[in-house]
């Protein structure tokens, strides 16, 4: 039934707002121990790039996807490049390096972290300590580098 209100559930014909302490299927972001205590999922959440922000080449232990609903980027896994944009949904194999390389108009996106491989670690992994201190995310008008 679609006529309930998102954050609302129906109940002997009554309809009630959730409040954060019987919060179960809500969330604005799934990492750690915050989570539905049934869920699998490594992490998922939304994220926003900015021209100069800072960025870090990373891989993870499990898939990821980032779905993107605004702006537009250049961003690399391994080394592919692909120009992405509102509507377009990225999806990252296990162990592939990926990272945003320039922002061409702000990036809002939503990324979703699978079901970690076994003795798998969460988050961000690097392949080197420069790595980990991550890079400036060029703009718009700066040039790329080949």
């Amino acid at each position: 039934m679609h006529d309930v209100p998102a954050g609302r559930h129906r109940n002997a014909g009554l309809t009630r707002m959730l409040d954060n302490a019987s919060k179960r299927n809500v969330w604005k972001r799934i990492e750690g121990e915050e989570r539905p205590a049934w869920s699998d999922v490594t992490s998922t959440g939304t994220f926003h790039i900015q021209p100069g922000q800072a960025f870090d080449r990373h891989f993870h232990d499990c898939d990821e996807y980032w779905f993107i609903f605004e702006g537009r980027a250049v961003i690399e896994i391994d080394d592919e490049r692909y120009t992405v944009e509102a509507g377009d949904i990225v999806c990252t194999e296990i162990g592939r390096e990926h990272d945003f390389l320039q922002v061409l108009e702000p990036i809002g996106g939503f990324w979703f972290e699978a079901v970690l491989k076994p003795g798998g670690r969460a988050g961000h992994l690097h392949r080197s300590p420069e790595r980990a201190g991550g890079h400036r995310v060029l703009g718009p008008d700066e040039q790329l580098a080949p």
